[in-house]
């Protein structure tokens, strides 16, 4: 409950854009979904600090808005120390269509020689009942999970290339997750004997909690398999790996509420939730801090509005004594398989 607490009540930012006084230019930065909510605020930013900014999302024209809205930023955001911005580029892929990823992803990796973080951002909340996936998975499960692991395996590749050749530490990906996933299916956060909840009755709190959890689950998971990686090279020497860590960006106003009941979202801006732009700041904390590192390979909690935190003790506990991070890995692998 203590956990619970202090992610709904967190403190000020501490590492913010004035906290990085480096240029980040020639570094290439992915954000799922970044043309609206907190990876909007993520974009922005990471714009501003000189930052190659991929958008990956299936509205080109929210993009563009996005994008026009970006550029007009004032030149005292990007500050003196920084003072060339980046630049914003769009990848199409409707994560609610497994087909589209492939296509998309193999186009764009024609272009890019590195990818130092990627966020997977991109999100959908208690969506309406019996809402689907063009491939007929639950909608939040397909989007939020079953889309992100198929392209994230087509990342891989890249991820593991750059991080060989920088700083221990500075190459990651950043698996976005909520404060939701401590109210997933117990007794370990996924219901593994009906994900889709074609033939269980839940909530869809439960099944957006559950889609959280998994983000919290697969970020542990690859964080293992990327030290793994990391260690197996031709001259025996250990390489620098990926970081994978998970973050709650915190309680906040954005679309993600669309389809809450209105008063309850009434209620709920006015009284618990808070500005986009610090959910931002902890998904720049997971992506950029350098207080994460390479230690961090149990794949690490990130908290409102970046601290790193605990992650809820339940899916902790299935990590520890079920393998669930090795099972949701390999079911989901069977899952994207015909797609990528």
């Amino acid at each position: 409950m203590s956990g619970f607490f202090t992610q709904s009540f967190p403190p000020e930012p501490k590492f913010t854009e004035d906290s990085i006084c480096n240029s980040l230019a020639g570094k290439v930065f992915l954000v799922t979904g970044g043309y609206s909510g907190v990876g909007f605020a993520l974009s922005k930013i990471l714009w501003a600090k000189g930052g190659r900014v991929i958008i990956v999302g299936r509205d080109e024209a929210a993009y563009e808005a996005a994008k026009t809205l970006i550029e007009a930023a004032p030149t005292s955001f990007y500050s003196t120390q920084n003072p060339r911005a980046g630049s914003l580029e769009f990848c199409k892929v409707d994560l609610a269509d497994l087909t589209t990823i492939k296509p998309a992803i193999e186009t764009l990796l024609t272009t890019l020689d590195r990818l130092d973080v990627a966020w997977y951002n991109a999100g959908v909340m208690h969506s309406p009942a019996g809402s689907t996936t063009k491939q007929n998975l639950e909608l939040q499960w397909g989007i939020n999970v079953v889309a992100h692991f198929a392209l994230h395996k087509m990342l891989i590749p890249i991820l593991n290339k750059t991080a060989a050749s920088e700083k221990s530490g500075t190459v990651r990906t950043v698996w976005v997750s909520s404060l939701m996933s401590f109210r997933s299916p117990k007794p370990y956060g996924i219901n593994f004997e009906d994900v889709n909840y074609r033939s269980t009755k839940g909530a869809s709190s439960l099944k957006y909690g559950q889609s959280k959890a998994a983000a919290v689950i697969l970020a542990h998971e690859y964080a293992k398999r990327a030290k793994e990686e990391a260690l197996i090279g031709e001259d025996g020497a250990k390489k620098p790996a990926v970081v994978s860590v998970s973050a709650n960006p915190g309680n906040l106003k954005t679309n993600l509420q669309r389809h809450q009941n209105v008063v309850l979202r009434t209620l709920s801006n006015a009284i618990l939730l808070y500005p986009q732009r610090l959910g931002g700041y902890t998904e720049l904390f997971a992506g950029l801090s350098p207080q994460i590192g390479e230690e961090d390979f149990n794949g690490q909690f990130v908290i409102p509005f970046g601290r790193k935190g605990k992650m809820c003790r339940s899916i902790e506990t299935g990590l520890k004594e079920a393998d669930t991070g090795k099972k949701l890995w390999d079911m989901l692998e069977e899952e994207v398989k015909p797609y990528i």
